[in-house]
């Protein structure tokens, strides 16, 4: 491999052998294939600007505005339904502390060096309610793309649940069809889940 031959020529100084380490290190890293965007960098990337507005929060249920723009022009691409999972890993305890109090889930995972996986469980579309269109500055009944996911968190090869959400996003964000060119396929298994899920949904969008 370059890295141990690197090591092994003998007319190569200290320095030399330094700068083909890195060379080899920085070319390996550069392979890796690169991490998904979170919504949070999507949203800002578009838009110009991110910022997390908790609406409502209970021991179970967080619910939040994931949106653009700065104070009186706040414009909602991403309104969050998340449901905690029911027993929190206690290694997880300070990311989960940080996001009751107002942090970006993901956001939050990474800075810790957790590593966010989704397993996607359903694509679809809800129109508007009154909530959602004030929010989003539509139309009350505009269509809006749905998205249903588990999320767990892995570090250090251990994989732990987090939560399962609800996401509905502004059509000039996320329409449905984008929804699949991203993330792919859906695990269509847990429709018992994704019935609760959407039902919380139409519960706390009201």
């Amino acid at each position: 491999m370059p890295f141990t031959t690197a090591f092994r020529l003998p007319r190569l100084g200290a320095t030399h052998l330094y700068i083909v380490a890195f060379a080899v290190v920085w070319a390996a890293a550069a392979a890796q294939p690169p991490r998904e965007p979170l919504n949070s960098e999507r949203i800002a990337a578009t838009f110009g600007s991110y910022g997390v507005e908790v609406l409502e929060q209970d021991d179970a249920v967080r619910v939040s505005s994931l949106y653009s723009g700065a104070a009186g022009n706040r414009v909602c691409r991403t309104f969050a339904i998340v449901r905690y999972a029911p027993a929190l890993d206690p290694a997880i305890r300070a990311e989960h502390a940080a996001i009751v109090a107002g942090g970006s889930i993901g956001a939050v995972f990474a800075a810790a060096g957790w590593e966010v996986r989704k397993t996607h469980l359903r694509y679809g579309e809800r129109a508007a309610s009154a909530r959602l269109a004030a929010l989003m500055h539509v139309d009350s009944g505009a269509p809006l793309a749905e998205h249903v996911y588990v999320l767990d968190v892995e570090k250090d090869g251990r994989t732990l649940e987090y939560a399962a959400l609800v996401e509905i996003h502004h059509p000039d964000y996320l329409p449905r069809a984008r929804l699949a060119e991203i993330y792919g396929a859906v695990d269509e298994r847990r429709r018992d889940l994704v019935a609760a899920l959407r039902a919380l949904a139409d519960e706390r969008t009201r």
